[in-house]
């Protein structure tokens, strides 16, 4: 008579003590190994990597836009406006400011490059046909774009559009200038409808 057990038809296998385990053992042994494994917490895809957010190298940046506005106070007053105008929910980023220069008021601040376009968006709407021109610069990587009424315009080289506004322009987006050193400036997010439009009035000219 032979010794070898019968094939055990649970695990495909011959006899003997380990093909005789019973099923529940071997699903016991997998939720032991499964413990503290969750299925939710699923390993990151390329479609992950690739739509994380660019700007979190810590890399600083700046934005700026350069008007032909008169005064940084009149160009709080239209940043402010231009929020209002605005139908898509878009708001003034925070740590925006606006500050003179010699070829027209500025707003500025350090935004990362969506936050900077939302600004240009906001403040090419209530200037409606006056022409705008967004810089921004994170590390080496240095852009100008135009807005007009609301609406991104074209991108361009940023030295075509340089040589026409204030040296402060060039020596912010280079790290020559730091915004501090500029001062607090304008913050047009806080002024109200009344505030924005006496403000806009009395900033018409340059003291």
């Amino acid at each position: 008579m032979s010794t070898v057990d019968p094939e055990d038809p649970r695990t495909g296998g011959t006899g003997g003590e380990d093909a005789r385990r019973p099923a529940d053992d071997i699903d016991a042994e997998f939720a032991r190994l499964m413990e503290g494994v969750s299925l939710d917490d699923a390993p990151l895809t390329v479609e992950d990597v690739l739509s994380e957010p660019a700007e979190g190298d810590g890399e600083p940046t700046v934005a700026v836009i350069a008007t032909s506005v008169v005064s940084a106070k009149a160009l709080a007053g239209v940043i402010r406006l231009g929020r209002e105008a605005r139908t898509d929910g878009i708001d003034i980023p925070t740590g925006t400011r606006t500050l003179d220069t010699s070829t027209g008021a500025i707003a500025a601040g350090p935004l990362p490059e969506t936050a900077a376009h939302d600004l240009a968006a906001i403040t090419s709407a209530a200037l409606q046909r006056n022409g705008i021109v967004l810089f921004w610069r994170r590390g080496d990587r240095m852009t100008a774009t135009r807005y007009k009424n609301g609406e991104r315009g074209e991108d361009i080289s940023p030295a075509i559009v340089l040589g026409a506004v204030d040296d402060v322009v060039e020596e912010l987006l280079l790290g020559a200038t730091d915004l501090a050193e500029l001062g607090d400036g304008l913050d047009p997010s806080g002024l109200s409808r009344a505030e924005a439009l006496e403000w806009i009035a009395s900033g018409k000219k340059r003291k």
